[in-house]
């Protein structure tokens, strides 16, 4: 009987942490299915930072919910998240530049047209100093020209 309990718990428990997992992320899922992907991240449960790159055959974008067409308005903002990202990466670099994330990361603004696309999801805090700075985003990039979605996140 005991042995049939403890069989119970750890299923239960199995269950629970089954059904903690995130839900499915919406911008990716509104491109359709990927051939590849490659997802490099560094940090723990609230503090991480994620560098993704989806390939795609073929995408119908123009009617995304989600990402919109780059206006040359937008670069402004394209450029403060990706300068914070880029600091997060010079930030794990110095401390480590074996690490994967480091190694791996890419990515190349001169990519950046206004053929392409956009989605920036973030938020800000004003500290007591009065300086602003982004505390969580996610950045989807997507190129038209090689048919891959980047993805940038960041949380501290």
């Amino acid at each position: 009987m005991k042995k049939f309990i403890y069989f119970l718990i750890s299923l239960l428990l199995i269950c629970s942490f089954s059904a903690c997992n995130s839900p499915k992320d919406k911008v990716l899922v509104s491109l359709g299915e990927y051939n590849d992907y490659v997802f490099y991240s560094e940090g723990g449960f609230q503090d991480y930072t994620d560098y993704a790159k989806y390939y795609y055959t073929s995408v119908s974008i123009e009617e995304n919910e989600y990402l919109k067409k780059i206006q040359e308005s937008d670069f402004a903002e394209i450029d403060k998240h990706l300068n914070d990202f880029e600091n997060w990466i010079k930030i794990f670099k110095d401390k480590d530049d074996s690490l994967e994330l480091v190694v791996k990361y890419d990515f190349n603004r001169n990519i950046i047209d206004v053929e392409d696309y956009i989605y920036i999801r973030s938020e800000e805090h004003t500290w007591d100093d009065g300086f602003t700075s982004l505390v969580s985003y996610d950045v989807y990039f997507f190129d038209t020209q090689t048919l891959t979605l980047y993805y940038f996140h960041n949380n501290i």
